[in-house]
């Protein structure tokens, strides 16, 4: 990764306004990074927000789930993904034995929870989860490559919920910067493309959407094109799309997927050594789950299963530091 690249501005990879996460299809290649290790100090402050942040939205589904009991077929998914993100981020936090709150603060306890009931409650949920995506999507920019994958996982995670509350893992081995750059440029490749097929068999508004991701699926692969300091991956002639595109809803079912499978292209871009493109990475994979969420719902489709979009199972467990 040349100077050039370390020294790019936030601002220039955090152009929000003007991109969202793309997709890819599943005949790329994993490009998760960095197998997992135990928090270094300088990133614990960093877990305990984190952890303090999953309690926190525990304690608020609870109570959500209390209040009104015919919530639960739609929460009770959601409210197992922050149970399963707390006991990670606590193995990360805890790695083996010893008390590390000298090194960045004792976990706090859970807030007390409100929740408004009926939409009122719901859409409080919503503002929460994309408060806490937001909050990952940051913090993934202060820690360590490695709590940084996992923290955008996430984040993603919770892009995806704000949306749902609305209506054998491959091998971990080390990417340099350029590779994993290189692997989310293929990714988006594979999106534009996708999104030229489907936006055929779609109309009107839906069209319009497609269309729109088409053009931000290309920004995005510009821009990732002028991160690079060697020579970009080429794209293919064509790809192997997921599902055969007959209909609207198929076609939808077609963006839903492009748009998980880029994913672990981004959290493995998350990995890098620079802050500033792991928070561009964080972003990127939170914005592809919301818009996978949101092309699931229109076809139908349920939300989905993973807790940690995009991170291999070798990477939730870590590895203890030396005398530790």
């Amino acid at each position: 990764m040349s100077r050039s690249t370390q020294a790019l501005s936030r601002r220039a990879l955090l152009g929000r306004a003007a991109l969202l996460g793309g997709g890819v299809v599943p005949v790329l290649p994993w490009v998760a990074s960095c197998a997992a290790q135990a928090a270094p100090r300088e990133d614990v402050p960093t877990l305990v927000g984190a952890i303090a942040a999953e309690q926190n939205l525990i304690a608020v589904y609870e109570a959500a789930r209390s209040a009104d009991t015919s919530r639960a077929g739609r929460l009770d998914p959601v409210l197992a993904h922050h149970r399963r993100h707390l006991a990670v981020l606590k193995r990360h936090y805890v790695p083996g034995s010893g008390d590390r709150a000298d090194e960045g603060g004792a976990i706090p306890s859970p807030a007390a929870a409100q929740v408004p009931a009926g939409s009122a409650g719901l859409a409080a949920l919503r503002d929460m989860e994309d408060r806490a995506a937001r909050g990952r999507m940051a913090d993934a920019a202060k820690a360590g490559p490695a709590l940084a994958q996992l923290l955008a996982s996430i984040g993603a995670c919770e892009a995806g919920h704000a949306m749902t509350v609305k209506g054998g893992a491959p091998p971990v081995r080390s990417r340099s910067d350029a590779e994993a750059l290189q692997a989310a440029l293929s990714a988006e490749h594979a999106a534009v493309y996708g999104y030229g097929v489907l936006g055929a068999r779609l109309r009107g508004s839906l069209r319009q959407t497609a269309k729109d991701l088409w053009n931000v699926h290309r920004a995005r692969r510009d821009q990732l094109v002028s991160i690079l300091s060697v020579a970009p991956a080429a794209a293919a002639s064509a790809y192997r799309l997921p599902v055969q595109v007959t209909s609207a809803r198929s076609a939808a079912q077609l963006a839903a997927a492009l748009e998980d499978g880029l994913v672990p292209a981004y959290v493995g871009l998350a990995g890098v050594s620079s802050p500033d493109l792991r928070a561009f990475a964080a972003d990127s994979a939170q914005r592809a789950c919301a818009w996978a969420a949101r092309w699931r719902s229109r076809a139908g489709a349920g939300s989905p299963s993973e807790a940690f979009p995009g991170l291999p199972s070798a990477a939730l467990s870590p590895r203890p530091e030396p005398g530790e």
